[in-house]
């Protein structure tokens, strides 16, 4: 006769867990003192600016200067700070679903692709 040994599984999902603050982003510094608007699907590309990643946040990037940045938010997604950005825009705009993809400034080694999201205004 075979006996059979059940053996209680103890979950211990707090374990597990981030600790606070871990994963949240907050506001990008170079946002400091401005306003964010309704965030918009596209933005037109401009040959004077070009998308560069937060100096505070990798999971930000940021296009444009002065009175309006835009900001997009990559989730999970980020970017190193010597990586240099690759886009493909299809039409004359960046826009939500494009694809960014970097390769890094020193070694050349490619890097991650991120999927852009939403732009988000913030003027002063």
């Amino acid at each position: 006769m075979k006996t059979r040994v059940v053996l209680p599984i103890v979950f211990l999902a707090g374990c597990a867990a981030p600790p606070p603050g871990a994963g949240q982003h907050g506001p990008a510094v170079e946002l400091a003192g401005r306003s964010a608007g309704a965030a918009q699907r596209c933005v037109p590309i401009s040959q004077s600016e070009g998308l560069r990643i937060s100096e505070s946040d990798p999971h930000v990037l940021l296009y444009g200067n002065g009175r309006t940045i835009w900001a997009n938010n990559l989730g999970g997604c980020r970017f190193g700070s010597d990586d240099v950005l690759v886009t493909e825009p299809i039409g004359s705009s960046h826009c939500r679903g494009d694809i960014v993809r970097s390769i890094d400034r020193v070694t050349r080694i490619p890097g991650p692709a991120c999927v852009l999201s939403d732009f988000v205004p913030y003027t002063r």
